[in-house]
């Protein structure tokens, strides 16, 4: 069922990650909260699985079983601004990964507050089929969503807690300037931060389900 694997960006840092082969031409790329680690969709990544979607789940740089640095374990307590840049990196890398994989792939992202805000950098560059974000921030760590979510144009879907006012108030204002061709707002009152959605409303789940299915 899930495989761990390893691969390097094109800046020398070993990315590791959970595999879940399905035997798909349908991929899913997990990108976790910060601080946080692949754990935070351990059981989001199963349940992917479990309806027949391949599912890529790493450790961003800097966090769980990842390298910092070429070479170098460390923390993304020590990041600066350059670091943190490079994220998306691993974003990239792990989207060759899957397309070496698998041929023909079709790739959605997933990712939760900084992952959310990186899936967004590389989907307003690669145009992946779908990406789905879980309280993404105008601005985490340097990394702004505004003109990604201009120059994004496949399917988007946004999700964010109105307790999470930071985080409910950025989605609101990226759901707004958007070009996405088809685009969805799942707002929540009560539900926390990022992938902790997914634990606090059940039923986010098969909405993100239902939403793959019909646009990716």
């Amino acid at each position: 069922m899930k495989k761990t694997i390893g691969f390097q960006t094109k800046d020398g840092v070993k990315i590791v990650g959970d595999y879940y082969d399905a035997k798909s031409l349908q991929s899913v790329l997990l990108l976790h909260i910060l601080p946080g680690d692949r754990n935070d969709f351990s059981e989001f990544a199963e349940f992917l699985w479990q309806n027949n979607y391949n599912v890529l789940n790493i450790d961003e740089r800097g966090h769980g079983d990842s390298e910092a640095w070429p070479g170098e374990a460390g923390s993304w307590q020590e990041y600066v601004q350059a670091d943190y840049d490079k994220m998306i990196y691993d974003v990239e890398a792990a989207a060759e990964w899957l397309k070496d994989k698998i041929s023909g792939a079709k790739i959605a992202l997933i990712g939760g507050s900084i992952g959310a805000n990186v899936a967004m950098i590389f989907g307003a560059k690669h145009q992946p089929n779908a990406i789905i974000a879980l309280s993404p921030g105008v601005d985490y760590h340097g990394i702004k969503t505004e003109i990604a979510s201009r120059n994004y144009r496949q399917n988007l879907l946004i999700t964010a807690s109105r307790d999470d006012a930071y985080a409910f108030e950025s989605s609101e204002k990226l759901f707004e300037i958007s070009k996405a061709s088809h685009k969805e707002f799942i707002k929540y009152e009560n539900a926390g931060h990022a992938t902790r959605m997914l634990a606090a409303e059940p039923e986010l789940k098969q909405r993100i389900l239902d939403f793959l299915a019909k646009h990716f």
